[in-house]
């Protein structure tokens, strides 16, 4: 009996010191010592590192007695200094989140701030010269073109119509204090703008005109034999004179169809009046013959385009105008 009384004396005195060590190399609390003393700005990476330890620290699911003493060791608000700025951040939901003894809500208002802290570091990552380069080609797009400075000649353009609408304001102004000197004047200008819509359609149509019809001084040529026509040809083509060369050839079709009865033998039809006349039945009575359009129809395009309209002609022009007069019967050799 003694000596089971003493060893039952001797674990109870054990045993509270045998506690105390086990506790000693236990951690107390979850909330343990911040990275960096209280009011000490962080930078970006530190914060980070802070806010993954707070996290960590909460995955371990703590104690209310443990959040309680993580949210006590909390500041009001966190300084964060970046190189543009210092910016407060409030831990007053943080806090709240702790009290509530919600650690799941506390861990993911973690996660989210440190996430935009991330995103944050990453846009300013950023070099200055490439942020001018994306944002010089965003301002190009179409969208961006009424935001960019006028050109030289944009200011000019819109000095010319300021000082023009100034000179019609005060002419307006004039007119209205004299009032039969502003009828003159706008009855002047309506005169003036009719004379020059109607000098301007005049010289549309009599270009139109000119491009179906060539000037009949030009073609107005002496009783000539389409053998002479195509002889006079060859001899501009030896000379490199295309241009005279096609025109020639072309009158070399036309008095062709005429020894055939084709067309009629009169000299003051146009070039489309001989195209077109070279559809209709001839003045004997006979019957147009179509194979002879296509190949006049050819010649006419090319001295429109060669003799009036001044485009270069080369040798293959004139070999071309060759091969449609062999189409409308005339013997080369």
């Amino acid at each position: 009996m003694p000596i089971k009384r003493f060893l039952f004396c001797a674990l109870l005195l054990l045993y509270p010191t045998r506690h105390a060590a086990v506790l000693a190399q236990t951690p107390t609390s979850v909330s343990e010592a911040p990275a960096s003393p209280p009011g000490t700005p962080y930078d970006i990476a530190s914060f980070t590192s802070e806010l993954h330890r707070l996290s960590g620290v909460l995955d371990k699911n703590p104690a209310p007695k443990e959040q309680d003493a993580l949210r006590d060791a909390l500041p009001s608000a966190w300084t964060v200094a970046t190189p543009e700025h210092s910016y407060s951040v409030s831990t007053a939901s943080l806090r709240e989140k702790l009290s509530a003894h919600d650690a799941n809500a506390a861990k993911i208002w973690l996660g989210n701030l440190a996430a935009e802290t991330q995103s944050y570091s990453a846009a300013t990552a950023t070099s200055p010269s490439n942020a001018r380069s994306e944002l010089a080609k965003i301002l190009n797009e179409d969208e961006f073109a009424a935001t960019r400075p006028p050109s030289a000649w944009q200011l000019f353009r819109q000095r010319v119509e300021d000082w023009v609408e100034s000179m019609l304001l005060k002419m307006l102004g004039g007119m209205r204090r004299h009032p039969i000197g502003g009828q003159i004047v706008f009855w002047l200008l309506m005169l003036a703008g009719v004379s020059f819509m109607a000098l301007w359609l005049f010289r549309f149509v009599t270009r139109y005109d000119r491009m179906n019809a060539l000037p009949r001084s030009v073609f107005v040529a002496p009783s000539r034999s389409w053998q002479e026509w195509i002889r006079a040809a060859r001899e501009s083509a030896a000379r490199n004179e295309f241009r005279e060369a096609v025109h020639a050839a072309y009158w070399a079709g036309i008095v062709r169809l005429e020894e055939t009865g084709v067309l009629p033998r009169d000299r003051s039809k146009t070039p489309r009046e001989y195209l077109r006349l070279a559809s209709q039945p001839s003045p004997l009575g006979r019957a147009p013959n179509v194979a002879y359009r296509e190949p006049l129809t050819a010649l006419t395009t090319r001295l429109e385009k060669i003799w009036y309209a001044n485009r270069g002609a080369g040798p293959e022009d004139f070999r071309d105008s060759l091969l449609q007069l062999e189409a409308l019967g005339c013997p080369l050799e």
